[in-house]
């Protein structure tokens, strides 16, 4: 081998590399993406994922296939996407508690910066909920039965650091209260839960209440929100009721891997960003008593960095903190 052709090697090689992801971003998707979360099969964010993936297949011309892996307040499914390939072909949908919450309450098989958020597209309100003929019908009838028992009064939630579990410990820190968390995978467990009488009441999202509320089975006691929701007016919030709860809503976010290339992630916020402002998407999505919610990647992250400062104190107040 002649001196040129030595020297030219290493150099072809690094403009190869140079030109291959542009290249590949270029071609994204051409091959199945696969989103996973953290929450169970059929329920209401397995509905609302999968409909986001048929929308996404229409409008980059590939398959988008949902893999639910419940369990361990989505914990179980961040630590697979956070050992998942970097090139975008698998990504993943979670609510913030997952990395804004949770890590300051227990160890979690990932890092934070593990993941990358790419977009927040859709927010999830949340209702304490009890059954029609539970003897609380608000906040201070719930205060006062827990007063007056010793031993607590149970909540179900979907994992610690989850809102559904950060909202009512909060609440009965601020009451002077005992709550007792009991946890289940999805919002269809927790609805069966209330109303087979095995737990008192349970924060589930509205989209889930919805339909044991207006059917006359449920009864709300509070909106987990700084307003009362559209959807249900007659709902109190915390604060109208006498309780200085910090209010975190649920806002569903897509994340990459970690090293994920940024023309990548990029193509993806583009997508998801016009999936979510057409007009038919946001109707299926009112039917549904949701709400589609837009914020780039750089505004989650700082969602998230204050969502730790603000509940860390208080975690650590409470004896929640790890």
């Amino acid at each position: 081998m002649n001196t040129f052709a030595r020297l030219l090697g290493p150099l072809a090689c690094a403009m190869a590399t140079l030109h291959a992801v542009p290249s590949a971003a270029q071609d994204y998707p051409s091959k199945p993406v696969t989103i996973v979360h953290g929450l169970a099969v059929g329920g209401q964010t397995d509905l609302s994922v999968r409909l986001l993936g048929e929308a996404l297949a229409k409008s980059m011309k590939t398959p988008f296939v949902v893999m639910p892996k419940p369990g361990a307040a989505q914990t179980i499914a961040a630590a697979f996407l956070a050992n998942a390939p970097a090139d975008g072909y698998t990504i993943g949908h979670f609510y913030q508690g997952a990395f804004s919450t949770t890590p300051l309450i227990q160890s979690t098989p990932y890092k934070s910066d593990d993941l990358v958020p790419v977009i927040a597209w859709q927010m999830s309100p949340q209702l304490l909920v009890v059954r029609s003929d539970s003897p609380y019908r608000n906040l201070a009838d719930l205060v006062a039965a827990a007063k007056a028992n010793p031993s607590g009064v149970a909540f179900g939630h979907l994992g610690k650091g989850s809102v559904t579990f950060m909202a009512p410990t909060v609440f009965a820190k601020v009451a002077g209260i005992s709550l007792n968390e009991v946890q289940f995978k999805g919002d269809s467990d927790l609805i069966t839960a209330v109303m087979g009488g095995h737990i008192p009441m349970a924060s589930v999202t509205e989209v889930a209440a919805a339909p044991l509320i207006e059917s006359g089975k449920f009864r709300a006691l509070v909106t987990f929100a700084k307003q009362r929701s559209s959807n249900f007016p007659n709902v109190a919030t915390f604060e109208e009721q006498g309780f200085n709860v910090p209010i975190q809503v649920p806002v569903g976010i897509i994340f990459a891997p970690k090293g994920t290339p940024a023309a990548i992630t990029s193509k993806l916020h583009d997508a998801i960003k016009q999936v979510i402002s057409d007009d038919k998407m946001k109707a299926e999505f009112a039917k549904m008593k949701q709400a589609l919610y837009y914020m780039d990647g750089k505004a989650v992250a700082e969602m998230i960095e204050h969502e730790r400062k603000t509940y860390l104190p208080i975690l650590k107040e409470a004896g929640l903190a790890k």
